[in-house]
């Protein structure tokens, strides 16, 4: 039985990972590529933008979102201040797409504790036997987890000291299947982006 589940899990983990698009950085007068990352420097800041999964708990969030780790140096003699609404997602029709704050993330994800709470406590005893405590401990342990692995990894705006850099992942709304092309803007920076399958096509 033990051996039906994996197989079933490995199974859908592949089939996820099968639908997940990877988008590489198209190289450009600006923007040079090192390791997948498309690279923008001017005389205030470098910013580095690459559309990397999340790889982490929660590990539902790539079924939901199109995720990019960036890193921004401020180049500049004084504070540099980055706000979310810098940052825009393009698709190849126009399409703007806005950054998803952590706090939504939390918010969408956390039903799904509280249901399994809920359920897991619906016998008729007033204290749960070991086993349904375990279970509601390592959930909520998990939990706990994802919540700091959002606020660690995710990039924080703000200020950004001269000569400091901040890293980090931006979460977008999942971009269509369909779409082969993507803009990454941050300010009146655009680097292009094209999908993988593609990319590999044009070589040929």
């Amino acid at each position: 039985m033990k051996k039906l589940i994996f197989i079933t899990t490995l199974g859908v983990f592949l089939f996820l990972s099968a639908c997940t698009i990877k988008y590489l950085p198209i190289a450009s007068n600006n923007v040079s590529i090192t390791d997948n990352y498309g690279v923008v420097r001017n005389k205030d800041y470098t910013i580095a933008a690459a559309n990397e999964y999340w790889n982490r708990d929660p590990q539902e969030l790539t079924n939901y979102f199109t995720t990019f780790y960036i890193s921004i140096q401020n180049r500049g003699k004084v504070n540099m201040v980055v706000d979310k609404s810098d940052f825009g997602l393009i698709d190849e029709n126009g399409n703007q797409y806005d950054i998803v704050t952590t706090d939504y993330i939390e918010n969408m994800l956390a039903p799904h504790l509280i249901d399994y709470l809920m359920v897991s406590g619906t016998n008729n005893s007033i204290i749960p036997n070991e086993s349904d405590y375990n279970k509601q401990r390592q959930m909520i342990e998990k939990w706990r987890l994802a919540k700091n692995n959002l606020i660690t990894y995710s990039f924080h705006f703000g200020k950004i000291l001269p000569g400091a850099k901040k890293s980090g992942y931006l979460f977008f709304p999942k971009l269509e299947s369909k779409n082969y092309n993507c803009t990454f803007q941050f300010d009146d920076t655009n680097i292009e982006f094209t999908r993988a399958d593609k990319k590999k096509k044009l070589k040929k």
